[in-house]
């Protein structure tokens, strides 16, 4: 009887100490510095890395988010990475941006950007943006197709996808 009870004991322990599964994006990496990004770009030098800038204020930026979900579903035999790089005010995260993200169940791999000094690193990005919402940088080696403005259409970002890797 007493094994029976230790067998029935240790296959409740088994059971009930299953580890929770996490959303994705429970903990979210928050970068310091717009270097913190440029070093995770010059480390996907492999495949293509796709980085949307956005907001959680900003209606086209919420609006295309369905898109970047899509394209990483359809392109991930592809060594396709997307990150979306959220410029939110830090002071904003814990009230708004976490129940924001759990809400919309984003699945996409997100970090935060605190640099907030845009003036300092949106020309590193390319040339002619001064930092407004959304914006998508693609990029494949040392070849770049940045977007200023939202994806309508799925349609759109995946010739803008395409045309970069079929070069």
């Amino acid at each position: 009887m007493k094994s029976f009870l230790a067998v029935l004991l240790l296959l409740f322990l088994m059971f009930s100490c299953k580890p929770k599964e996490t959303h994705k994006n429970a903990t979210i990496e928050t970068l310091d510095q717009f270097s913190d990004l440029q070093n995770i770009i010059d480390s996907e030098a492999q495949g293509v890395l796709v980085l949307n800038f956005w907001s959680i204020h900003c209606p086209p930026c919420i609006k295309e988010l369905p898109h970047f979900n899509r394209l990483e579903t359809e392109y991930q035999d592809k060594q396709v990475r997307v990150l979306l790089i959220n410029l939110d005010y830090i002071k904003a995260l814990d009230p708004k941006f976490y129940p924001f993200v759990k809400k919309h169940d984003i699945q996409q791999e997100i970090m935060i950007l605190k640099d907030q000094n845009y003036t300092k690193w949106t020309e590193q990005v390319d040339p002619d943006w001064y930092g407004a919402l959304p914006a998508t940088l693609i990029i494949k080696g040392k070849k770049r197709h940045f977007r200023f403005g939202s994806y309508e259409q799925y349609a759109d970002l995946k010739k803008d996808l395409d045309s970069l890797i079929s070069h």
